[in-house]
């Protein structure tokens, strides 16, 4: 069974393929054409340079680029538009920072994702490690609002918040205070949008109408599902205790195992990324009895394993649409064993040679899961790794295989 479900694991990996959904929206080209057409939403985490689309359903999809692109958008979601724009290519993280207080721009062309649209725009640009922001006004000129962390000549780290300095002279509102804005996507946007309101009243003509774009924007969420399943067991002895010449053997068992799994949906590729967190209760007992014919005085022995544990999973999950609300995953992770109450026995039939391992050490093992996802509803197939249950300090080894066939219901979602 446990070379079943590692096998299926192997194949399946392969043949799954990602099914995004394409839904309505256009694109114009360099020059000024506009298509209406299907495209793929993948809620990017960084800003494309391309993306997938069709002309309709049975179309065969498509794939344009920035190259030949000004502006795509899936209407009410998203929308980017092609800008030459000066990216601050300063690092954040502590350790790399730069000892210059002022931007380092690497000015080119890119898709800036926009958070606001009206006669004031904000965009935002993501790339590995870097968020940056940008506005336009009037359909003006792109203006990069301007964050970044610096290391002084004294070696201390500070913060160059010249934005704050852009927003009350660039885009000044009785009522606004640009000193508690912070350089993030949602003190921004907060901004923008009751600037755009701002500048509304105070003018007598009505103002083109604000789209706030991260009201349809996909947000990391939990979920917390009880699970419970069967575990498929192998367990590999070989002693070579002074008591007797080696010996070995094997045992299998099936068993129950329950617990509960805490899901953290990361806000990106509409939700088809996630951290597991899988902590289970096992429990096994089995006894195994090989025989010596080398040493008759000693006599066989009997192999007794009394295994209780805490079983916690920490995984990262991908899930592939397929259709009616259904996904197949699988996952990749670390899962870390700690026993209690557990115990290993070694007895003779015909001595009082006996050895008591009681100090069963914990252990970690690599995962590897697949499974199916309908609504509340998850099956899943999973293999471990090997583990030595007595550890490196005894002359016998008991190698622990395991597999398992799990379902889970979620209780709880914070979506």
């Amino acid at each position: 069974m446990r070379n079943t479900i590692l096998l299926a694991l192997l194949f399946l990996t392969q043949i799954i393929f990602s099914q995004s959904k394409f839904e309505k929206g256009y694109f114009i080209n360099n020059s000024g054409n506009k298509t209406t057409c299907l495209i793929k939403n993948e809620n990017w985490k960084n800003n494309p340079n391309s993306f997938e689309y069709k002309l309709s359903e049975s179309d065969e999809s498509k794939k344009n680029s920035i190259n030949n692109v000004s502006e795509f958008s899936i209407p009410g979601k998203f929308k980017y538009e092609k800008h030459l724009s000066k990216i601050d290519k300063s690092s954040s993280i502590d350790y790399r920072l730069s000892k210059v207080r002022v931007p380092e721009y690497e000015e080119k062309e890119v898709f800036l994702k926009l958070i606001v649209e009206s006669d004031t725009k904000l965009y935002v640009y993501s790339g590995t490690n870097l968020t940056r922001f940008f506005f336009s006004k009037n359909n003006g000129e792109i203006v990069p609002l301007v964050y970044k962390k610096y290391i002084s000549n004294l070696g201390d780290i500070k913060v160059n918040e010249l934005f704050k300095y852009q927003l009350k002279k660039l885009l000044p509102c009785k009522g606004l205070d640009p000193k508690k804005v912070n350089y993030s996507r949602k003190s921004l946007k907060e901004y923008f949008l009751r600037y755009n309101d701002c500048n509304t009243l105070d003018k007598t003509v009505i103002e083109s109408e604000t789209v706030d774009y991260s009201k349809n924007e996909i947000k990391s969420f939990i979920e917390l599902k009880v699970k419970g399943g069967v575990n498929f067991l192998s367990n590999s002895i070989k002693d070579n205790t002074k008591l007797s010449p080696i010996i070995t053997g094997e045992f299998s068992k099936t068993n129950f195992k329950f617990g509960a799994e805490l899901e953290y949906f990361l806000p990106f590729s509409n939700h088809n990324w996630s951290i597991v967190l899988n902590p289970n209760y096992q429990y096994l007992s089995e006894s195994v009895t090989l025989s010596n014919n080398q040493e008759p005085l000693i006599g066989d022995f009997t192999y007794h394993l009394d295994y209780k544990s805490i079983e916690t999973m920490l995984a990262f999950r991908k899930y592939f649409s397929i259709k009616n609300k259904s996904k197949i995953f699988f996952d990749l992770g670390f899962t870390f064993n700690i026993p209690f109450s557990s115990k290993f026995t070694i007895l003779s039939n015909k001595t009082t040679a006996l050895q008591n391992f009681e100090n069963i050490p914990s252990s970690g093992l690599f995962t590897a899961g697949i499974g199916y996802k309908l609504n509340n509803l998850y099956i899943e197939g999973r293999y471990y790794s090997e583990q030595d249950l007595l550890g490196t300090f005894t002359n016998v080894e008991s190698r622990l295989s395991s597999a398992s066939i799990m379902v889970a219901y979620s209780l709880f979602s914070s979506k």
